[in-house]
């Protein structure tokens, strides 16, 4: 069972790197409070309008000019929702390419875990934006992450159920597992 599950992540994470790496992706860019709603889920046109390549920077890769934090290494996330009630935990082992991040982790919630794969990509100033899928339960935690010293913390989040309930949102806190070694 154990071998099927890690074959299964090996897998996600590997389609995950090689759609990164084969199209180009903007850097997410979202001004305050970042909109994690479903709508903004949706594939953008093919055609491209020139407000679509001003937005993204055209056809060409995106430029990592100014994207030098290395948000790398272990994590643990607390999620809460709206009524401060505690949803559940991430501990996410992170990896980053530029701007691009990816991993693997453990979703906690009482007793119950489950496996997680991770992606997603660095934003504007101090912040990142992770999907995080459960392998067993495949649900989506969809996280808008601020980090301003890199260590510790903040943000919002929506989760996002199979069954096509409403997303449960609410803010998450946390931070490194272990602190960054500065060289």
């Amino acid at each position: 069972m154990m071998s099927r599950i890690f074959v299964l992540m090996l897998a996600a994470l590997a389609c995950c790197v090689l759609y990164t790496s084969a199209t180009p992706q903007p850097i997410v860019t979202e001004p305050d409070g970042m909109d994690l709603s479903a709508a903004n889920l949706q594939i953008s046109s093919p055609d491209h309008s020139a407000e679509y390549l001003q937005k993204t920077g055209g056809a060409t890769q995106p430029s990592m000019e100014g994207y030098y934090r290395d948000l790398s290494g272990e994590w643990a996330i607390k999620l809460i929702d709206q009524r401060s009630r505690p949803v559940g935990t991430l501990d996410l082992q992170l990896y980053q390419f530029g701007a691009v991040i990816f991993g693997k982790g453990i979703y906690k919630e009482g007793l119950n875990k489950d496996i997680v794969t991770v992606e997603g990509s660095l934003a504007s100033g101090n912040a990142m934006v992770l999907n995080a899928v459960t392998v067993e339960n495949t649900n989506l935690y969809r996280l808008a992450i601020n980090s301003v010293d890199g260590n510790n913390t903040s943000g919002t989040f929506a989760w996002f159920a199979p069954d096509g309930s409403d997303p449960v949102k609410g803010t998450i806190s946390g931070g490194r597992s272990g602190q960054r070694k500065l060289s």
